[in-house]
């Protein structure tokens, strides 16, 4: 048997196969900006480059060695091409291009506000479908959308993913001195619509979108017809001010056989809310306090119009098809959707401040250019009942 062994080895063949040579791993995600590590034991120094597929400009480059990592600071969506040249010989040892296609991505929408969730939630699915992800998705309002997107996975804010290939965040980011960050930014968000900013963010169509909802029509709770109004906002510049402007709409709406239901949080009845309606409001139901959401939308599907200003209730009336009258002076007339009747403050009067200055939601009275004046919110002080009757009377023929 031995022999036989030692015959069958010497009649063996031998191969020289060259040993491989070892070499570093190269490690790359999108998540929050592009970053490239390089791990292994040969000490090597690289060039990395950072490109923008789109223009073939060179955003960034950095020299690293072995076992150290880089990463460009811009968070949004930048279809890149990274490439790792080996310093030693000047050569490209590594590339890679973002492709998306069948990996984990993760979009976050940093708002806690209903109007934001709603403008920007649809570029998260235009998203998913140009780049054919597997797509997480966290809002604050999850249940408003998740029925309707059954390709999204939806998780609550703060929820731990793991294995990402990209992640983004959706949001109007500010820094510490009040400035736009535009690291998490592309351009100065106050300066279009609410929409484009998830629409830049995500690389995506920036065209209006409605979102899909996922609220039912379980039939009207109000017997005839009636315009739904929501006359409240978050800050006293958000209001129509005009003294006795809203009763003599909703007298007007009484007189022309609608009736009037008023569904804002704030209670009808409250002093001090009331005060900055001119009053306590007569003529109209009232359904104010802490309703569902389901309910409200319920009753803006079967409403003839809704008359609202700039708040997340009348986003939610234009992505539920109702006919919305908008009356806003402190933003400019491109801010908020271009689906509705829109009022804005006349020409020849202050406008847009919330274009110009970010809000401070902890002052009440903000008004940056003339608080404490005689013209503190002219804005909407001028914006007479007229005109808003004549808008609601546009939006009441398209439900004749």
């Amino acid at each position: 048997m031995k022999e036989i062994l030692i015959q069958e080895y010497n009649n063996l063949s031998k191969l020289l196969i060259k040993p491989k040579p070892q070499s570093n791993f190269y490690h790359i995600n999108f998540i929050n900006g592009a970053k490239l590590e390089i791990t292994g034991k040969i000490d090597k120094k690289y060039n990395i480059q950072f490109y923008d597929q789109n223009t073939l400009e060179l955003l960034f480059e950095s020299e690293i060695t072995n076992n150290m990592w880089t990463k460009f600071n811009k968070t949004y969506y930048i279809n890149y091409n990274i490439k790792v040249i080996d310093l030693e010989n000047n050569t490209v040892v590594f590339e890679h291009k973002f492709n998306a296609k069948n990996k984990r991505v993760y979009i976050h929408f940093a708002s806690k506000a209903l109007g934001d969730t709603i403008a920007w939630f649809p570029f998260a699915e235009e998203f998913r479908k140009k780049h054919q992800c597997e797509l997480i998705v966290s809002t604050f309002h999850n249940s408003m959308f998740k029925e309707n997107y059954p390709n999204i996975k939806f998780i609550t804010p703060g929820e731990e993913q793991f294995d990402l290939y990209a992640m983004y965040e959706v949001g109007w980011h500010y820094n510490e001195d009040e400035k736009i960050d535009y690291n998490k930014n592309i351009s100065d968000f106050r300066k279009h619509g609410l929409q484009k900013c998830s629409g830049e963010i995500l690389g995506v169509n920036q065209s209006e979108i409605k979102p899909k909802l996922t609220f039912k029509n379980t039939g009207s709770t109000i017997e005839g017809k009636y315009v739904v109004i929501a006359p409240h906002g978050s800050a006293h510049a958000k209001y129509w001010n005009y003294k006795g402007g809203w009763q003599t709409i909703i007298d007007y709406l009484n007189n022309k056989g609608y009736k009037v239901v008023m569904i804002t949080q704030e209670l009808l009845g409250d002093k001090w809310h009331d005060s900055k309606l001119g009053g306590t409001l007569t003529g109209v139901i009232d359904k104010t306090g802490d309703y569902p959401l389901s309910e409200r939308a319920n009753d803006m599907l079967n409403a003839k119009a809704f008359i609202g200003i700039g708040s997340g209730l009348s986003w939610l009336a234009w992505a539920l098809k109702t006919p919305v009258v908008m009356i806003s002076g402190f933003s400019e007339a491109y801010s908020e959707f271009e689906d509705c009747e829109r009022i804005s403050s006349p020409k020849n009067k202050c406008s847009g401040c919330f274009n110009r200055v970010r809000l401070d939601a902890g002052d009440w009275e903000w008004c940056p250019d003339h608080k404490d004046t005689d013209r503190m919110f002219e804005c909407t002080k001028s914006i007479t009942p007229d005109t808003v009757i004549a808008a609601i009377n546009h939006q009441l023929e398209k439900s004749l």
